[in-house]
């Protein structure tokens, strides 16, 4: 596998489940503000699809040779009608390799595909993604997240959001703010990271967990579905639309 030049504080695995987990549960603030309480009768069954743009602004902070990329995910609600969790991918080109980054069902992989219709040999590894996030810390950050004013964020601010809902958490020794823009998604920062989320028109159609090449069976789970708050609806909202592909918005990058 070729290197990945990013933080030590945030390696692949963080930025893609943090990121994941950011769009499940980006407010759960107990006290929600007016605006978001008349959006009450909102169900989990209305989650959207979303894309995240990541950019990593630190020096030479990159993922195989990229500093700004995507991360798609959908959601799945279980039976119970009170929990979800996403899953989602990142795909990557390098030289004569492609990298897809996964979680499913709650389980994380990575899969590495080298070569191309006009190469004689193509092969494909599949490995399980090291278990080298703190997916509890990452959960309880979000579910601490706190209601803040644009004042206290002072003018230097990367985000203007005078007039949205602004929250704070930490997570991995950084701290992050998080700027609600209701249906035109959100924005998360903190540290060497901005991520802008927008919500897909239609859901991503389902995509399977990948076969391990390493003789193993499965992956451990990761990833956990969580209950979230009333407010958390608002940033979950989606329509009935047609499915969009993995494929598709794979190539679209």
């Amino acid at each position: 596998m070729l290197p990945m030049h990013v933080s030590e504080r945030f390696p692949l695995a963080t930025i893609l489940v943090l990121f994941i987990a950011l769009a499940m549960t980006a407010t759960t603030d107990s006290k929600p503000t007016k605006s978001l309480a008349t959006t009450s009768h909102q169900s989990l069954s209305d989650a959207s699809s979303v894309r995240l743009q990541i950019m990593l602004t630190g020096r030479n902070m990159q993922i195989h040779g990229q500093s700004v990329f995507d991360v798609f995910a959908k959601p799945t609600l279980f039976t119970d009608g009170t929990r979800i969790r996403y899953d989602g991918f990142a795909t990557f080109i390098q030289g004569d390799s492609k990298f897809t980054y996964m979680v499913v069902d709650g389980s994380a992989y990575v899969v590495e595909n080298t070569g191309d219709d006009t190469t004689p040999i193509a092969t494909q590894t599949v490995n399980c993604l090291p278990s080298i996030t703190p997916f509890d810390s990452i959960i309880d950050a979000l579910n601490n997240l706190t209601a803040i004013t644009n004042d206290s964020i002072g003018d230097d601010s990367e985000v203007d959001c005078s007039t949205r809902d602004l929250y704070e958490t930490s997570f991995g020794g950084e701290h992050f703010k998080v700027c609600a823009f209701g249906a035109d998604g959100f924005i998360a920062y903190g540290g060497d990271i901005t991520m802008t989320v927008e919500y897909l028109d239609g859901p991503l159609r389902s995509f399977s967990a990948p076969k391990l090449t390493n003789g193993n069976k499965s992956c451990p789970v990761v990833a956990k579905p969580t209950t979230v708050s009333k407010t958390t609806l608002t940033l979950l909202n989606s329509r009935e639309v047609s499915p969009i592909s993995m494929d598709s918005v794979a190539d679209s990058d």
